[in-house]
Order: C-alpha cells, then sequence, then structure tokens
C-alpha cells in the first residue's frame, strides 16, 4: 500500500492512496482532500496508509442527508412504537429533508442546520400560513441529533 501527496494550490493538498482491488488485481487510487501544511498532510497520508493497512479505514462516502435519515428511520422502527415511527417519518419528510435532503452527509456544516432552523421557525409551514412551532423545531433537533450520531458510530 502506497500514498503521496500532491499540491492543489497554497495550503490545498490531494492525498493520492494507492490500493489493488482484490478481484481484479488491478491499481486503484483513492484521492482525499486536505487543507494544512506539507508535513501535516504527510502526516495524515501516513495515518490513511496506516488504517488501510490495520483495516479500521472508513471511505468518506457520498450518501445525502436525505438518504440517510430514510435509513436511520427504517433502522430505529423496530425500537420505537409504530405512532412515534409514524410522527418521526412526518418530521423527517416535511421538515428535514426539503432544506437539507440533497446535502451530501460528508459535506454538511452546522450553519447549514442553523439556517434550516431559522426557516423552519419563520416560515416552515408546508400551507404557508408562517412558522412552525418551537417545539417542532426542538423534535427536528433531536432527529437530526440522533441520526448524525448513528452515522457517526457506523450502526445505520
Amino acid at each position: 500500500m502506497k500514498g503521496h501527496i500532491r499540491e492543489r494550490s497554497p495550503g490545498r493538498w490531494a492525498i493520492v492512496l494507492d490500493t489493488h482491488d482484490p478481484a481484479s488485481g488491478n491499481r486503484r487510487r483513492k484521492w482525499h482532500s486536505f487543507s494544512g501544511t506539507k508535513r501535516q498532510a504527510q502526516v495524515e497520508c501516513a495515518r490513511l496508509i496506516s488504517e488501510m493497512r490495520g483495516g479500521t479505514y472508513i471511505e468518506p462516502s457520498k450518501i445525502t442527508i436525505a438518504q440517510h435519515m430514510e435509513r436511520w428511520l427504517d433502522h430505529i422502527k423496530s425500537q420505537i412504537s409504530p405512532r412515534t415511527h409514524e410522527r418521526y417519518g412526518e418530521i423527517v419528510r416535511k421538515n428535514i429533508i426539503p432544506p437539507l435532503g440533497a446535502v451530501f452527509i460528508t459535506k454538511l456544516r452546522p450553519a447549514q442546520i442553523s439556517d434550516a432552523y431559522a426557516k423552519a421557525l419563520a416560515s416552515g409551514r408546508v400551507d404557508g400560513k408562517g412558522g412552525l412551532a418551537p417545539t417542532t423545531v426542538v423534535y427536528m433537533h433531536r432527529l437530526i441529533k440522533h441520526a448524525l450520531a448513528q452515522a457517526v458510530a457506523g450502526n445505520c
């Protein structure tokens, strides 16, 4: 397993990891972006290589918030009552997916979540007659928090 770094622009690096496809035996490359100094990029490259050798490497996924939230709803279905699952589904599909659903989970930032909460409070109702109740926004926050914790833990 090999890897190297390339400078894309000042302070921006590409970490290129060379792996072998076990099925075909061909070389595959995994690219990672990194911001920082050259030394920090070298350390990160070494860390990624050691993770790949140790079997603890997790590849960044291209899953969206909408896909993850739906998967999370299926995952928790057996852990909660049917009525609670129904309400969670309503909140996810009506209030979380429209503002955040298209964002890749790896690109989600706290500011985007805060903006979604602010918009929900100001004009979040489906019928367009004002904003959502603060309690509903609190439930949105709880569901996002639990779903993202599940994503970090890798259980879903």
